[in-house]
């Protein structure tokens, strides 16, 4: 049943238009049945319901609430009020007469909720299309990853770090010959030093060589992924493990060890990946998880071949933490970054997460603190969707910045906008790049 699931495609051309039908089915056989039938006050209640409740779902979470700083988008309050004027057709019946109204009342109840259950799938549908989200049903369904433990894995004694040949490391490696075809994910909980933040469970990409009985020292990747969001949507919508296993098979089983740690503790909190409101985040990230990570697993610990990346607010919290210590991550990956970590605005920003002190929020901004002192021996690859309106251009100009900060960059487009077909693409196109940097390859 799972491969049967993960083998039906949600991102292929026939889901937006297939939505757009099934909608226009249902809206129009439920006009005709039941809104006809009403009063002209009652067709204008229930037409004009379904724009209300878009409206006021948009203010109430959009406007007040605010869980994410950019909002959630007019498309996706488009479709809240499509499902919410389907809802109001498919309750409201006009009144009739008493014969058989026992019978009408069990089809009417069957039409409402196949009717109210066809739109939603198609709401799914469209909205899913619409971010470029998750491929397969499958992955919507959560069934592509399907993580161990680190005590199911088998342990061995590494060779120290010193005795690592000079050079790529896959010039020097031989992989054995029950090398396994696909690397394995491990669910781990990693603690935070700061009680006040509680991070999700996160997740570890273990690659083929990592797993046989003499595995080589490999290097790290931290990643992030956006908010909301959550550490499985890097190997859920962003196909992470297919692509990791991918690059190992061209590799000898080699890869960069990948964990994928929350910044965030929930999909609605915001910390903006930084010592504030919610807890101490920078922390967790650039010294609770490398303290884990050099204590639970065995990989290379120079840090010179260490490298975090994330996307959206995950690519700017990669940036937040190479730019605040460079010491702790070498090479970073951006993609579709913010120009500034913001709940808002920059006033919001400052008041929410940092209490007021404007030297704190500057303290934790990259494109102040690129502005600030030169970063040598530190690399960035940045990359956002070329029909990416709002964070191309905030890509475009922190690369100019950390260019002119001495950090080595690079600038890559991609097809899409802000979604995670574009970062998925971006991903597996980026992995020969990291090789360079960690050490992998040549």
């Amino acid at each position: 049943m799972t491969e049967l699931l993960n083998g039906i495609p949600l991102l292929t051309g026939w889901a937006a238009p297939t939505a757009w039908a099934l909608t226009v089915l249902v809206v129009t056989l439920l006009g005709w049945t039941r809104t006809r039938h009403l009063g002209a006050a009652g067709r204008a209640a229930v037409l004009g319901g379904g724009p209300v409740v878009g409206l006021a779902s948009w203010v109430a979470v959009d406007v007040v609430w605010r869980p994410v700083a950019d909002g959630l988008g007019w498309f996706v309050w488009l479709w809240v009020g499509i499902v919410a004027l389907v809802v109001l057709q498919a309750v409201v019946v006009p009144r009739r007469s008493r014969a058989g109204r026992r019978r009408r009342r069990l089809d009417g109840a069957l039409g409402s909720l196949a009717a109210v259950a066809a739109v939603l799938v198609a709401a799914l549908l469209a909205v899913n299309a619409h971010f470029g989200a998750y491929p397969t049903l499958g992955a919507a369904l959560g069934l592509t990853v399907e993580p161990g433990t680190l005590a199911d894995l088998p342990q061995s004694a590494p060779e120290s770090a010193s005795s690592r040949p000079p050079g790529p490391l896959l010039a020097s490696w031989t992989p054995p010959a029950d090398l396994p075809a696909t690397g394995q994910v491990v669910e781990q909980a990693i603690p935070a030093s700061d009680p006040r933040f509680a991070p999700r469970p996160a997740l570890v990409y273990l690659p083929p060589a990592y797993l046989t009985a003499d595995r080589p020292l490999l290097p790290v990747l931290v990643l992030l992924a956006g908010q909301p969001g959550e550490p499985r949507d890097w190997f859920t919508a962003g196909n992470a493990q297919a692509s990791l296993d991918a690059w190992a098979q061209r590799h000898h089983g080699l890869a960069p060890v990948v964990v994928v740690p929350d910044p965030l503790g929930s999909n609605t909190a915001n910390p903006v990946c930084s010592d504030a409101h919610l807890g101490n985040v920078a922390t967790y990230l650039q010294r609770d998880v490398p303290a884990w990570i050099e204590q639970n697993l065995q990989v290379d610990t120079d840090r010179s071949r260490w490298a975090i990346g994330g996307l959206s607010n995950g690519g700017t919290c990669a940036l937040q933490v190479i730019t605040r210590d460079p010491q702790a991550y070498h090479s970073a990956l951006v993609l579709s970054g913010e120009l500034h970590p913001t709940l808002g605005t920059p006033e919001e920003t400052i008041a929410v997460a940092f209490g007021g002190d404007a030297d704190a929020y500057a303290d934790n901004d990259p494109l102040t603190l690129l502005g600030r002192r030169l970063y040598s021996g530190t690399a960035v690859l940045f990359s956002a969707g070329v029909d990416d309106e709002t964070y191309l251009p905030a890509v475009q100009q922190l690369e100019a910045a950390a260019k002119a900060a001495g950090m080595t960059t690079e600038l890559r487009t991609y097809p899409g906008g802000h979604m995670w077909s574009e970062w998925a693409t971006a991903f597996a196109d980026q992995l020969d790049w990291l090789g360079v940097r960690l050490g992998l390859t040549s």
